[in-house]
């Protein structure tokens, strides 16, 4: 299978030439460059990113459009890239920075939240807050930093969207 990705990056680059810095991050182009070199890689094993080779392919004239004028274009890219987000996530691995900390510190502190009702429940002698501050802090801490190995693991293995 030919290389794709070189050619489609250089002329979406090109058309972007004199746009607004702040515009190119807004709409995150990198992240939708690199998605397109990831789509590349996996189009001979995934049928999806093959077919989101192609979408890519057709919209790549009205990137520039997209970034510069409100409107459907502008839909059509953000669409895409969040459907490519979520498959790179759910199918090859690629996730958002510090996204297992953000999950993983909630989950936590629901649970010892939990934990900490049913102390009440079983305890309703002291004062709530003996029981929910400590709860709180802990799932906290706890999710930051079970979440924060997998993030690193995750930065190692070069798998950030």
């Amino acid at each position: 299978m030919e290389n794709w990705y070189p050619g489609f990056e250089k002329e979406v680059v090109s058309q972007l030439k004199g746009s607004n810095e702040r515009d190119l991050r807004f709409f995150r182009i990198e992240e939708y460059l690199r998605n397109g070199e990831r789509v590349d890689e996996n189009a001979g094993k995934c049928r999806e990113c093959y077919s989101f080779r192609n979408e890519m392919e057709q919209m790549k004239d009205e990137v520039a459009t997209a970034v510069n004028h409100p409107g459907k274009e502008r839909r059509k890219l953000d669409k895409l890239q969040s459907r490519m987000n979520d498959h790179m996530r759910k199918e090859h691995g690629f996730f958002p920075p510090y996204y297992h900390t953000y999950m993983q510190s909630v989950i936590w502190t629901v649970g010892c939240m939990l934990v900490a009702f049913l102390l009440t429940l079983i305890f309703p002698g002291p004062e709530k807050v003996v029981f929910y501050s400590p709860a709180f802090a802990i799932g906290v801490v706890t999710g930051q930093v079970i979440g924060g190995k997998r993030d690193r693991k995750v930065r190692e293995d070069k798998k950030n969207l």
